[in-house]
């Protein structure tokens, strides 16, 4: 009988760490209700994205900048997942899944790209007070987890985006923010040309629900290309083959 009770112990707590698991293979996604900033200052929330849409990033100095809004790289308004919630000791909170890269650094250093599950209270993060010219690095607090309902990974022309005043990364899944954004280098070329060529015609929908093919092909090649340490083991959700 004891022995019985303490399998099915085990049979629960293997379940509920499996389940934990695999609500955390999102890939890179903030909550549809993460907040960007437009130029014109107001917020809009991550899930309402639009091409055209111009928002607070920051350059390859750091230097805080509004940039084009692209597309959406995974787009998923319905399943629920689990998020990192990274905390500041000046009370910014950004909220992003597991494998989805965020910087981190000082003032004075090169700031540097790493998942959102290996962020350290003690650490730095950027983020933004409004302050013209710069992003300031603030110290992490505390980290913790929640469950929402919907994810979004909104890529930009420069890579980077603010979110709920927090400097992140655009990609995820591959430990490599230069390289993944040299990958997504396509992309950029067909936003440019297609806003070039057809800046008067209306805007469309930045993409259906799901993972973008071409996103599915780079984690493809990643897996044959790069090894083990440099792809994050939650990364990405189950693709059909």
């Amino acid at each position: 009988m004891l022995l019985a009770d303490a399998s099915s112990g085990v049979m629960r707590l293997y379940r509920k760490d499996l389940a934990e698991q695999l609500a955390a293979k999102s890939g890179g996604c903030f909550p549809g209700s993460s907040a960007v900033t437009l130029q014109d200052g107001t917020k809009k929330a991550v899930k309402d994205l639009q091409p055209g849409d111009r928002v607070l990033a920051a350059d390859g100095d750091g230097n805080p900048v509004y940039t084009d809004f692209i597309m959406f790289i995974d787009r998923d308004s319905t399943t629920r997942r689990t998020f990192y919630v990274i905390e500041t000791e000046a009370g910014q909170k950004i909220t992003l899944t597991a494998a989805h890269l965020i910087f981190v650094g000082s003032e004075n250093s090169t700031r540097s790209a790493v998942f959102a599950s290996d962020v350290r209270p003690g650490q730095k993060v950027f983020v933004n007070h409004g302050e013209r010219g710069r992003l300031v690095a603030v110290n992490v607090k505390r980290i913790y987890t929640q469950q929402h309902e919907g994810s979004f990974a909104p890529v930009t022309a420069q890579g980077t985006v603010v979110v709920d005043q927090v400097l992140a990364s655009c990609y995820a899944v591959i430990e490599d923010h230069q390289l993944a954004h040299w990958a997504l280098a396509p992309v950029r070329i067909a936003h440019w040309v297609s806003s070039s060529l057809f800046i008067s015609r209306p805007r469309v929908s930045a993409h259906s629900e799901g993972v973008h093919w071409y996103s599915k092909l780079l984690y493809q090649l990643g897996t044959w290309l790069l090894d083990d340490h440099s792809i994050h083991p939650l990364g990405m959700s189950a693709y059909p083959s």
